[in-house]
């Protein structure tokens, strides 16, 4: 019986390992993702064969973690997803090409066939205040919208509003529409049923001044916030759910009539106008629920302190107060004891507990009002005291002086937390000075749009065409710079050629006199001679007699006529060995010269 043949050994089967990310739920997967570069979410792919396109389908698309990516990869990226849904997609776009070259309107197109959710771009302000595409209004599942540096076109017919939105963040956008753009955005609100949170940073209103009639209508805001140098038309309705409100900028006063029920406040006065002043005091009602205040105030100026205590006394349970100095200028008036109880109601500091003075200077009218709190909140429990990084006072005259003030609470501490640090301090110096306006703005000086506008058909045209104008000079710009570089790189290439041209013109009449043969170069370059009469062509020499310009032509024409050295032009072929042989006999261009 024959041997039968060995059996060959098997290796044993590795065990899979199993894929612990893969396991993990998508949520999870997609926030990890979204905190990637999208280059390094592609490349994913490689790991195994369950995760080969894993990364199309992700419902998040967050590029702001992948600087460097360009528009095309944006492109492709949205292309190879297909059809598959996007729940967030988030841009910061820093080129300012995808503006010119109108990139953002194919990818809002394809982000509204797409159901999107979250949409987030903020473009470069060197992009300028590029227009979107009306297919944004599209995006009817939008529950959160947050741009930067756009226009807002106005909304299609039917299109008003979003339905699902709960988030609305602008910042330097500018709102156009057809006739009036404060109704149009009112519009927009009051067709966003749902929207919870306003944010308003810089947002110009095309057309609307401080006397239009517009009023925001938000059955479920919750929260409201304004900041800005325009001068905003109109109100506020009643807003029954807002809990939570942030005003700095100009005529601001009137929207707090429609805020009865808010919790928390920061409303700043430094661009307040005297006329608000009235306002406050003339609120109909009491802040019932505010629990947290925070002021900005410029001690100098009595609109200012007037204004505060028509908010401290609308505020019978306040419990938290934030003053934030920014006294500058000489003081109007002091505000002694005398003055600051003229300005005291019974229930005044009531319930407050805890108290922030922020960036004081250790003026007088600051030290007073410091004083007053002390002397009035009963229940104090704690005073924070900070020092504005510019005071000229020392930290222990300060410590020094607030501990001899009397209280009211025998509780109450006084904790003092140095002096703001400069960086901090510069960075709110220079958002409150950019918006800040004149020392005085008179009654007369605080309306004057509603003339200013009678007198012009439109003042979104005027802008309009300034913009355009500002466009045209810019470009115009460019051109003469493009033609003065143009220009240069011109002149140098007549050098060159004026420079070769002579060495040719020597070699060939060496040549020619070595072999005793006249040479036909007696003409200087066409570019460099003057232009000939009508009466003269065709003539040449003293006599006049008609020249054949044929064979001038055809052995040392100008540069328009010969290409030197295309061998596509056999009229050259001749010149050229001409040229080489004279190279091997006479020296370069260079040592010629």
């Amino acid at each position: 019986m024959a041997d039968s043949p060995p059996v060959l050994s098997q290796k044993p089967r590795l065990v899979a390992v199993p894929d612990a990310l893969a396991s993990l739920p998508l949520e999870v997967i997609d926030n990890i993702f979204s905190r990637l570069h999208i280059y390094d979410v592609v490349r994913t792919s490689v790991l195994s064969r369950a995760w080969r396109r894993r990364w199309e389908s992700l419902p998040t698309v967050d590029l702001s973690h992948s600087p460097g990516i360009c528009a095309s990869d944006i492109d492709a990226l949205l292309l190879r997803r297909g059809s598959a849904p996007v729940r967030a997609f988030r841009l910061p776009a820093k080129d300012p090409t995808w503006a010119i070259w109108s990139y953002f309107h194919d990818w809002l197109l394809c982000l509204s066939r797409r159901g999107v959710r979250e949409l987030t771009l903020a473009l470069s302000t060197q992009c300028g205040i590029f227009r979107l595409h009306s297919c944004l209004f599209s995006c009817r599942e939008l529950t959160r919208l947050s741009l930067t540096s756009c226009r807002i076109p106005p909304a299609p017919a039917g299109l008003v509003g979003f339905p699902n939105l709960k988030t609305l963040r602008l910042e330097r956008v500018a709102v156009c529409a057809q006739e009036h753009a404060g109704r149009e955005f009112a519009a927009l609100i009051a067709a966003s049923l749902m929207l919870e949170n306003v944010e308003m940073v810089c947002v110009k209103l095309h057309g609307d001044g401080p006397d239009d009639e517009w009023v925001i209508r938000a059955p479920n805001l919750r929260k409201l916030s304004i900041l800005g140098p325009f001068e905003y038309g109109g109100i506020t309705e009643r807003l029954p759910l807002l809990e939570e409100a942030i005003f700095f900028g100009r005529n601001c006063a009137k929207f707090l009539t429609g805020m009865v029920g808010i919790t928390k406040l920061d409303f700043s006065f430094i661009s307040i106008w005297p006329t608000e002043v009235d306002v406050l005091e003339q609120l109909p009602f009491l802040f019932e629920n505010l629990r947290v205040l925070s002021v900005t105030v410029n001690f100098c100026k009595m609109c200012h302190i007037f204004s505060m205590f028509c908010l401290l006394r609308s505020a019978p349970v306040l419990e938290e107060l934030e003053v934030w100095g920014w006294s500058d200028g000489a003081q109007e008036i002091e505000t002694n004891s005398e003055f600051l109880n003229a300005q005291c109601a019974d229930h005044i500091f009531a319930n407050l507990h805890v108290v922030h003075m922020k960036k004081f200077t250790y003026l007088v009218n600051e030290m007073h009002f410091l004083e007053f709190v002390l002397l009035k909140a009963s229940v104090l429990q704690v005073l924070y005291v900070t020092l504005d990084f510019y005071a000229t006072c020392s930290n222990e005259e300060v410590v020094t002086e607030i501990a001899e003030y009397p209280r009211a609470s025998s509780d109450a501490q006084v904790i003092f937390m140095g002096r703001e640090p400069e960086s901090a301090n510069n960075e709110c110096r220079g958002f409150i000075t950019a918006w800040e306006s004149d020392d005085e703005i008179s009654p007369n000086e605080a309306r004057p749009r509603r003339r200013q506008r009678l007198k012009s058909e439109s003042v979104a045209q005027v802008e309009q065409l300034q913009e355009e104008l500002q466009n045209l000079i810019n470009e115009e710009e460019q051109v003469l710079e493009d033609k003065s570089r143009l220009n240069k790189e011109i002149s140098m290439l007549h050098k060159e050629f004026d420079k070769y041209y002579s060495y040719l013109r020597s070699a060939i009449q060496l040549i020619c006199k070595a072999h005793n043969i006249e040479c036909p170069l007696d003409q200087p370059p066409r570019h460099a001679a003057a232009p000939a009469s009508p009466s003269d062509e065709g003539t040449s020499g003293e006599g006049g007699a008609p020249v054949d310009t044929t064979v001038n032509d055809s052995r040392a024409g100008p540069p328009e006529n010969h290409a030197i050295g295309d061998p596509g032009n056999p009229r050259v072929d001749s010149s050229d060995d001409v040229v080489i042989s004279a190279a091997d006999a006479h020296p370069s261009p260079e040592d010629h010269d």
